[in-house]
């Protein structure tokens, strides 16, 4: 169960850096993608979902480590353990497919708009 809460918690803190991205866009601040020398602390987007693709891929790799041991017989790793990582992956990949829908329809919007 606290795995699912770790895996909760960095899908929040993805939402809400992504909101604090999209908020700072919309105030007039400067843009990410350009370089920056008074707000070095803020990543850039593509910083943010990079660093969101390697947690989701990290994520999918110990589920399937997990499970590949479990199917060979390690006794270290219990049913339960191979079954919540999976289903971590599982959530983990929704999320990211929800998101780049998201992303997508987004990108569609804006370049549908007129000029």
């Amino acid at each position: 169960m606290v795995p699912l809460i770790t895996a909760v918690a960095g899908v929040l803190s993805l939402i809400s850096s992504i909101s604090s991205l999209a908020k700072n866009q919309g105030s007039g601040a400067p843009d990410p993608a350009e370089p920056s020398t008074g707000n070095a602390s803020a990543p850039a987007f593509s910083e943010a979902l990079n660093s969101a693709v390697n947690r989701l891929d990290d994520t999918v790799t110990a589920a399937t480590d997990k499970a590949k041991a479990f199917a060979s017989g390690d006794q270290s790793v219990s049913l339960s353990d191979a079954m919540v990582s999976l289903e971590q992956a599982n959530l983990a990949l929704q999320t990211a497919a929800a998101v780049r829908e998201k992303i997508v329809a987004a990108y569609t919007n804006v370049m549908n708009m007129p000029v």
